[in-house]
């Protein structure tokens, strides 16, 4: 991937954030306008993910957790296949907020699950060099609480601790 494009999503995903903090700082309820900026945004991290990944959403989204994971990383060296997924990974936890916001805490929950999956994936993958990718996992760990994992993401988070221990 080319560092203009990972840098451009970057700077979306910046600008997704922003708008996370501001729609924190409101509260709950949210004005008219509010909900169009966050429907938009969603279809703007939707866009970003086809970017990331270089294919339609419809392709990407049919494809399991690793199958994504191989997709990011293929025909790139190992520092830019990870920073494809820690870029998808961010991109997911930021995607996770705004459909919280809106009520989907469902798909909320999927979007977190499957970032802290990824995380845990590069995290295991590149343990030498790993303090960002352990903050994300942290983070994304105290965001989801006791919420059910599924079991390879459990299986990672365990192997991660006795790695770390």
């Amino acid at each position: 991937m080319a560092t203009q494009q990972q840098d451009y999503l970057l700077r979306q995903i910046e600008m997704i954030g922003r708008l996370v903090a501001r729609l924190r700082r409101k509260g709950k309820i949210l004005a008219e306008e509010d909900r169009t900026e966050l429907n938009e945004t969603l279809l703007l991290a939707l866009h970003l993910q086809e970017k990331n990944f270089g294919m339609p959403a419809a392709k990407f989204l049919s494809l399991s957790a690793d199958e994504q994971l191989a997709a990011l990383q293929a025909g790139e060296s190992e520092a830019t296949g990870h920073e494809r997924c820690l870029t998808y990974a961010t991109l997911l936890r930021e995607t996770a907020e705004l459909y919280a916001f809106r009520g989907s805490e469902d798909l909320a929950l999927g979007a977190r699950q499957l970032a802290l999956h990824v995380a845990l994936s590069v995290a295991l993958d590149q343990p030498a060099d790993t303090p960002a990718v352990h903050a994300l996992v942290h983070e994304l760990q105290a965001v989801l609480g006791d919420a059910e994992l599924p079991p390879p993401t459990r299986e990672m988070l365990d192997q991660l601790g006795s790695e770390i221990t």
